[in-house]
């Protein structure tokens, strides 16, 4: 046991247990917070690419369809435009209006073959690629005979048959413009509405996937705090049960595999090394106790064989100086008086410490419980005051009692309970001058009796009244009188073991009193009675 300290124990306990100490991490706690922030985050993620593919290709695919359609229909109109104006020619002719400014024809036609040509590369809808090809038909036999009447027109020769035929080919291809038109106008119209259709699609799809995620990161949430709070709490309510010095400690379930998990594990490891190491203070404690308690034995025995070889003598040299005051001390004066008288003292107050040391032999036998009497008060109180009274009335000082008339009888130690009314009253008659008065009052107060000694004796000074009844406490007045302050340690063990208590208050110069008390019951039994 020499040189154990607990911090070397645990050093060592430690060294031996680096292994294990490494964490497990196979599901840590950092692992599962990251798990449930980065899968809410993937998902949105990839909400927001399938959103952004989404509306581009919406948008592309939008663009597309109506930058074709707008085509086709803005190069009908162009074509409308340029028949009207060679359609003119011929009306102006006819009526004869001079033309007002010439038009190339060539130019016209080349225009009207490219707007052909852009309406056959944009064909986007059902039945868009006959009608294109209708036109550019209808549109060549309208050229060859517009270019026909135009020469006839120029020799002043018009045929009413070819004009007519003209008028309805320029019918037939207005009208045929238009229904192109039409047609890609309501096709821009379905585009229309089918992209806001997807759009909302596409919203509703992103509103599902954030909803979920949402959902997700909530579900799991409270699922991971849970397993993150049962552990601790579990490892809380377990250390909650740990009290210092108990001497046995828990060993806490490991249910995580985690930082949680760990932690349960070393305080698991704690416990062990902490109740190795109480049951080596304990052993420690224990035999240090026994070398106290046999110091204690060989220290009350040698008082006991001292006191007890000393009382004889005592007593024979203190009756011895006795009869020499009494009966030579009238023959001589002076100085040889005084020595007498101061012998005689000082054989006093010996026997008053002689006295005291037998006490402390008795120390072991007073403070062991006795069976309980019920006896009355008055009884035991004129028993204990029958000795001292002749010490009263030798000293001059009054004693008084002062009991209640409706004190019951109760339960007590009849060997030790009397000793501590024949201390606190045998040191008040002590520490009181001639002519000073000693009451001991006594009254029942609930459940208890409490007893109540007085003096008007010289008081005790205030620093010393918290150690007063501490064992072998001195302060001038027992240094004086021979005392080794075992009385009121005594009486104060001797009544608590009884379960009451005993307080002192006191006044130099004024005197002193002990008031203590004493249950007429055991706490147990005044519980039930109450309860009753």
């Amino acid at each position: 046991m020499a040189g154990f300290t607990l911090s070397a124990f645990f050093s060592k306990n430690r060294l031996n247990h680096h292994g294990p100490m490494a964490f497990r991490r196979s599901a840590s706690i950092r692992t599962k917070i990251f798990i449930g922030i980065i899968i809410p985050a993937l998902i949105l993620i990839c909400v927001l690419y399938l959103d952004y593919v989404h509306l581009s290709a919406l948008g592309r695919s939008a663009d597309l369809i109506l930058s074709e359609n707008y085509r086709s229909i803005k190069a009908c109109h162009q074509i409308r435009k340029l028949l009207e104006d060679q359609h003119n020619i011929i009306l102006t002719g006819i009526v004869d209006h001079p033309r007002s400014e010439p038009l190339n024809l060539e130019t016209v036609k080349d225009q009207i073959v490219q707007n052909l040509q852009i309406c056959q590369n944009n064909v986007t809808e059902p039945g868009e690629q006959e009608l294109i090809n209708k036109l550019s038909a209808t549109h060549q036999r309208y050229e060859k005979l517009f270019a026909s009447l135009l020469r006839d027109q120029d020799k002043g020769e018009i045929a009413g048959g070819s004009f007519a035929q003209l008028l309805s080919l320029y019918a037939t291809l207005t009208g045929d413009l238009d229904a192109v038109i039409v047609l890609n106008e309501r096709a821009m119209e379905k585009a229309e509405k089918e992209t806001r259709i997807i759009a909302r699609r596409a919203q509703q799809y992103s509103l599902v996937l954030l909803v979920a995620a949402l959902c997700f990161t909530m579900i799991y949430s409270y699922v991971l705090s849970g397993k993150i709070s049962r552990p601790l709490v579990r490892l809380t309510q377990s250390l909650s049960t740990v009290k210092e010095g108990g001497g046995r400690y828990p060993q806490i379930p490991v249910t995580t595999q985690d930082e949680i998990g760990s932690l349960t594990e070393e305080f698991n490891r704690l416990f062990e090394r902490l109740q190795v190491y109480d049951q080596l203070t304990v052993d420690k404690l224990a035999a240090e106790r026994l070398k106290v308690r046999q110091a204690e034995e060989a220290k009350a025995r040698f008082i006991a064989d001292l006191s007890h070889q000393l009382k004889t003598p005592m007593t024979s040299l203190s009756m011895s100086i006795g009869i020499l005051v009494r009966k030579v001390g009238e023959a001589v004066t002076g100085k040889y008086r005084q020595l007498l008288e101061t012998a005689e003292e000082d054989c006093q107050r010996l026997t008053a410490l002689i006295n005291e040391l037998v006490d402390l032999a008795r120390v072991d036998a007073m403070l062991k419980p006795w069976p309980k009497e019920v006896l009355r008060v008055e009884e035991i109180v004129d028993s204990c005051l029958k000795p001292l009274r002749p010490q009263a009335e030798e000293k001059r000082v009054e004693l008084r009692v002062d009991f209640a008339p409706d004190l019951p009888p109760f339960a007590v130690d009849s060997f030790r309970f009397p000793w501590v009314i024949t201390n606190l009253v045998g040191n008040a008659i002590r520490y009181t001058e001639p002519g000073g008065l000693v009451t001991l009052r006594a009254e029942k107060r609930g459940g208890r009796i409490y007893f109540q000694c007085s003096d008007t004796g010289r008081g005790i000074e205030e620093k010393y009244l918290p150690k007063i009844f501490d064992r072998f406490s001195q302060f001038s007045e027992r240094e004086k009188m021979g005392a080794i302050g075992l009385g009121l340690a005594i009486g104060k063990e001797i009544i608590e073991q009884h379960g009451g208590d005993i307080t002192v208050h006191s006044e130099v110069g004024k005197g002193t009193t002990f008031t203590f008390w004493l249950p007429m019951q055991s706490e147990t039994e005044h519980a039930k009675s109450s309860d009753r």
